[in-house]
């Protein structure tokens, strides 16, 4: 029971499965790793995208794309309300769909796929192999072992992975929002505006969110961000919202997740062992998203452990050491000023962001993006002004 091959890929989410395609088309013979039946489910995220997030690593199909954005809402603590009408082109996701897809691209490339396996343990052998175990199902028959001497972790930001191989995983409590998800169906939904509500009312330390899937249906969440965070609090002030605004609408897939926040793990790499992804906590931290961060760094990392193989059937793990420096220089500057911009919204009170959205309230909404809501935000602040601008480049 024990498969061995040149390369481990843990997580079968966009990142993972990005990272497998990459690495099985460049010829390594490579594993993907599931412990669910199927990659995709629950969708633990508001399944939004931007034209460039996508495009930056995949062409859009368009099987995936279940309604277009062409506008915005942002709805102060006081209920100001603030319309973009100048925004990027952004699509909401069929997250099930593109996962299962990218799976299956990874499978044509030539990778191994071994979903409804758990792994519980991973080391470092003596002979320079990693080594990951799985949960047996069955608890009788042997357990299976696949060993290869480049690991790359995809297992989400409730990563145990990591730890194995002296990584900190902890989070601090600002680092993280607790939250809940749920699919809305009404007549009360509008089909190309994506809403934001903000304030510790909505979702304190966070944001609330209306995604449009099109047909009156749309993924609602929110956030709470950890510090402010008390048991059942997310799904109550979820189904509050629900209840609320959206009466008499049939509630579906209602569930919970924890989204990183904070600064992407340094280091990416140690040895034969990379990070991607959530497990990586390569996520925008002011909003959460993270589908194009991980779509980027999968294909990165597939890249650069392909290219690691040497001739002679050996490693450089120097090599592996190119994703981390190409990751920083890109989505790794965004995710850091993003840090720094959440940091300050953290501190904002109810107050300060209905001061702002009573300014932009006044203003033309075809004049208005999201990169003008950051500057009028951070004026006060040159230092993360300079942040918010950069952001948007």
């Amino acid at each position: 029971m024990n498969h061995q091959y040149d390369i481990i890929i843990v997580g079968a989410g966009p990142a993972g499965s990005m990272a497998a395609a990459a690495a099985a088309a460049a010829g390594r013979n490579v594993c993907l790793i599931e412990r669910k039946p199927q990659a995709g489910t629950p969708a633990r995220c508001g399944e939004g995208i931007g034209y460039r997030g996508l495009t930056l690593t995949l062409e859009p199909r368009p099987e995936w794309i279940k309604s277009t954005v062409v506008r915005a809402r942002m709805i102060s603590p006081a209920g100001v309300k603030v319309d973009i009408g100048n925004v990027d082109k952004s699509w909401i996701l069929d997250r099930e769909r593109m996962d299962s897809d990218l799976v299956k691209d990874a499978v044509k490339s030539g990778a191994d796929f071994f979903p409804s396996t758990p792994i519980v343990s991973a080391e470092k052998l003596s002979n320079g192999l990693y080594r990951c175990t799985a949960a047996n199902a069955d608890k009788k028959s042997a357990a299976r072992e696949f060993t290869a001497p480049i690991l790359i972790l995809a297992d989400g930001v409730e990563s145990r992975l990591a730890r194995c191989f002296g990584w900190d995983t902890a989070l601090r409590l600002n680092d993280i929002e607790t939250c809940a998800f749920a699919r809305v169906r009404s007549d009360g939904i509008e089909p190309d505006c994506c809403t934001f509500y903000t304030g510790s009312a909505a979702a304190p330390g966070g944001y609330l969110w209306i995604f449009p899937r099109g047909a009156g249906v749309a993924n609602v969440g929110l956030g709470v961000i950890g510090s402010k965070c008390t048991p059942g609090l997310p799904q109550k002030l979820l189904m509050d919202f629900i209840n609320r605004n959206f009466p008499k609408s049939k509630v579906t897939d209602l569930h919970c997740g924890g989204v990183p926040v904070g600064r992407w793990v340094r280091p990416l790499v140690k040895g034969g062992v990379m990070l991607i992804g959530d497990a990586a906590r390569q996520v925008n931290a002011i909003n959460g998203a993270g589908i194009a961060y991980s779509l980027y760094a999968g294909r990165l990392a597939g890249a650069a452990a392909a290219k690691s193989f040497r001739g002679d059937g050996g490693v450089d793990y120097r090599v592996l050491l190119e994703y981390q420096k190409e990751w920083a220089g890109n989505f790794g500057k965004q995710q850091d000023r993003s840090f720094a911009l959440k940091e300050f919204i953290l501190s904002a009170s109810d107050s300060f962001l209905n001061k702002i959205a009573e300014t932009l309230s006044k203003e033309d909404p075809e004049k208005i993006n999201y990169r003008r809501v950051f500057m009028r935000t951070f004026a006060s602040r040159p230092s993360l002004f300079l942040k918010a601008f950069k952001l948007f480049r």
